[in-house]
C-alpha cells in the first residue's frame, strides 16, 4: 500500500492511497551515501545521509514507524493550492518533496504520443518529481538528502546543520589577531562566508595552540591574501573566502601534474 499526504499550513492531511507504487524506491545500492558535512559538494550519484535520525532535534512524527495516516483529515479541494510539501509512504521508505509554485500546473496543453497521438489538456495538477528531496528509511533510521535548503519547511530546525555564524561568532572570528578587516565591515559579511566561519571557526577553536600556529602559517603561505603587520589584510569578501579556504587546508599541490590547486569541496574519509 502506498500513501500520499500533503502538508497544508503546518498540518499533514490525507490525499490518497493506492496499491501501486507512487514513486520509484531509492535504491541504496546504486548511490554513494556520504555522512553529511557542510563543506562537501555532492557529485551527481552522491547523497548525504544522517544516521540515528530519530535522535536529532528536527526529527518529525511522520518518520515514526508507529505513525498512522488513519487519523488525518482528508484534504479539501480548495486546499491543494496551499500544499507546501508532500510525503509518500511506501515499502518501508518515506519520501518527502517540497512543493514550489513551479510544480503547480494550472493549465498545459501537450501532445500525448504514448498511444494514438492526441492533444491533452492538464488542469489543476501538482507534479510529483521522480527524485525526492529526502528519503527516510526507518529500518536503518537514516535520512538521505541532497540539499539542506529544501528541507527547512519539512524538517524545521535542520538548517542548523549548515547554519550561518551569528554576529557574535563573526565578531569573535574577525577579532583574531591574524585578521585585519580593511574596508570590510563585520556586520556586512555575506551569508556564504558566515556559513564558512560557522564551520571553520569550530574546527579552529578545537585545535591546540601549537596546531593553531601551524595552521595560520600554512594559511599565510597559501591564501594569496596580502599580509600586513603579520595579519591577513582582508579587503573584500573574496579575500575572506580565500583565508577561510586556506584555514580549511583546501590549497594543495598536485605533484604529478605539477599544479597548484584549490579544493572547492571537502570530504573527510575515515579508515575503517
Amino acid at each position: 500500500m502506498s500513501e500520499l499526504i500533503g502538508k497544508v499550513q503546518g498540518e499533514y492531511k490525507n490525499i490518497l492511497n493506492q496499491t501501486a507504487d507512487i514513486i520509484a524506491a531509492l535504491d541504496i545500492t546504486a548511490i554513494e551515501a556520504i555522512d553529511f558535512t557542510p563543506s562537501h559538494k555532492l557529485d551527481e550519484d552522491e547523497w548525504f545521509r544522517l544516521t540515528n535520525f530519530s535522535q536529532q532535534g528536527f526529527y518529525i512524527d511522520e518518520c515514526n514507524t508507529a505513525y498512522s495516516t488513519a487519523s488525518l483529515n482528508q484534504i479539501a479541494n480548495n486546499e491543494y493550492k496551499n500544499i507546501a510539501a508532500i510525503a509518500i509512504i511506501q515499502n518501508g521508505q518515506k519520501h518527502f518533496q517540497r512543493i514550489t509554485p513551479s510544480l503547480f500546473i494550472a493549465r498545459k496543453t501537450i501532445l500525448d504520443y504514448s498511444g494514438a497521438p492526441q492533444i491533452v489538456e492538464h488542469r489543476n495538477q501538482i507534479e510529483i518529481r521522480k527524485e525526492s528531496d529526502a528519503v527516510y528509511l526507518a529500518a536503518s533510521d537514516t535520512l538521505y538528502f541532497k540539499t539542506i535548503g529544501k528541507l527547512k519547511l519539512i524538517f524545521p530546525g535542520i538548517e542548523e546543520l549548515h547554519r550561518e555564524a551569528t554576529q557574535e561568532e563573526v565578531d569573535a572570528f574577525v577579532g583574531n589577531d591574524f585578521i585585519n578587516l580593511d574596508g570590510v565591515q563585520a556586520t556586512s559579511i555575506g551569508a556564504l562566508n558566515r556559513k564558512r566561519i560557522a564551520d571553520i571557526g569550530v574546527k579552529y577553536n578545537g585545535l591546540t595552540a601549537q596546531k593553531k600556529t601551524l595552521l595560520i602559517n600554512y594559511a599565510k603561505e597559501k591564501a594569496g591574501v596580502d599580509i600586513e603587520n603579520d595579519a591577513f589584510k582582508v579587503q573584500s569578501e573574496t579575500d575572506l573566502k580565500k583565508v577561510l579556504y586556506a584555514m580549511d587546508q583546501r590549497y594543495y599541490y598536485a605533484d604529478i601534474y605539477e599544479e597548484n590547486r584549490v579544493a572547492s569541496s571537502v570530504r573527510v574519509i575515515t579508515n575503517n
